[in-house]
């Protein structure tokens, strides 16, 4: 039996670890629990359409099927309920974007998504969100009862590769995956990797009654119904940052998208940030080292980590395991030319 070492537990780490459990693989995970978590904040939101362009989610009609079977597994596991469907209605604001959104509405690969606008709105199918945080602490909860999860930081200096696989602390392995989401960056094993680390805040805010809304309401930034008059507005786009903090000069950006449809009072109760771990191509970061055998990452999920993770843990559990290739788009192979730079700089220095 193959025994896999994992570091970190997030969205990616969990994932991978399923699969590889499901293939019967002995698997380690350490995870920091100290360390603050992408996944535990994150707002869980799927949608298969791209407002900007109105195009298709990247490889959505491949990967949503195996997202819904992931989740449902995952929930008859933890017998908790995770995944909630939702209609998603997008706010129209210019006679054009309702031309286009109309246009896309008729064709036959944007059928299945989108519905013509009603009104102030287009509704998007097949959207949802999964519950991020219950999601990540009941696994880790089933993680412990199994004795699978270790609760420290990974010391890098006391890993060794070897022939046949890797040691850690003394311990043979036969493969380590690093799923360290955001941290990956400090990583020298991978740090030649173009990251481009993506902060998002978002706010809670209680209405002084009810707006009776449908589903969830996007104007750039969505507008959640949590129920007693609470509604989540999440989330923004902050770059060339590092700092976990809730940053108050954004709030402007999720109310004023609120206020620009609903006109009534609120407060709000909650404020909090994470950082995405995305790819400067928007493209997941799966495979080996280029020089280190047995050193694989996996990463890069960004803001549509719910909908590609259960598809690229399965695909990167089927090549550590069974040696099926990787998808070109997704493998670390596409930034070889930058590794071998970064390795010629380092000789030179």
């Amino acid at each position: 039996m193959k025994n896999i070492l994992i570091v970190g537990a997030g969205l990616a780490g969990i994932s991978l670890c399923e699969r590889l459990l499901e293939k019967k693989v002995s698997v380690t995970v350490i995870d920091h629990q100290n360390n603050p978590s992408s996944t535990k904040v994150a707002t869980g939101m799927y949608n298969p359409i791209v407002f900007k362009r109105l195009n298709k989610t990247w490889m959505i009609d491949e990967v949503l099927e195996s997202m819904h079977l992931f989740y449902q597994h995952i929930e008859e596991k933890l017998s908790r309920s995770l995944k909630n469907e939702v209609r998603l209605f997008k706010h129209i604001s210019s006679n054009d974007y309702r031309n286009f959104w109309n246009k896309r509405a008729e064709q036959p690969d944007f059928k299945e998504y989108l519905i013509p606008v009603n009104g102030d709105f287009g509704e998007v199918k097949k959207a949802g969100w999964v519950d991020c945080a219950a999601f990540v602490n009941h696994y880790h909860q089933y993680l412990l009862d199994q004795g699978i999860i270790q609760d420290e930081k990974f010391q890098l200096e006391d890993m060794h590769i070897e022939k046949k696989g890797i040691t850690y602390k003394g311990l043979h392995y036969d493969s380590i995956v690093f799923c360290e989401g955001p941290f990956a960056v400090h990583n020298p094993l991978f740090d030649w990797l173009p990251f481009k680390v993506a902060k998002g805040d978002w706010v809670v805010i209680e209405t002084e009654k009810d707006i009776e809304l449908e589903g969830v309401v996007n104007n750039v930034v969505n507008i959640i119904p949590l129920g007693e008059n609470r509604y989540k507005l999440s989330s923004t786009f902050e770059w060339e940052t590092d700092s976990w903090l809730p940053n108050k000069n954004v709030i402007a950006e999720l109310t004023d998208a609120f206020e620009e449809i609903y006109h009534i009072d609120y407060q709000i109760v909650d404020h909090q940030s994470g950082l995405r771990p995305s790819a400067s191509d928007r493209r997941p970061y799966l495979g080996e080292h280029p020089r280190k055998k047995n050193v694989f990452i996996f990463n890069g999920l960004g803001s549509k980590g719910i909908i590609l993770a259960p598809f690229f843990s399965h695909h990167l559990a089927e090549h550590i395991i069974d040696k099926k290739p990787i998808l070109p788009e997704a493998d670390i192979k596409r930034h070889l030319k930058r590794f071998q730079n970064a390795a010629r700089l380092s000789e030179i220095s």
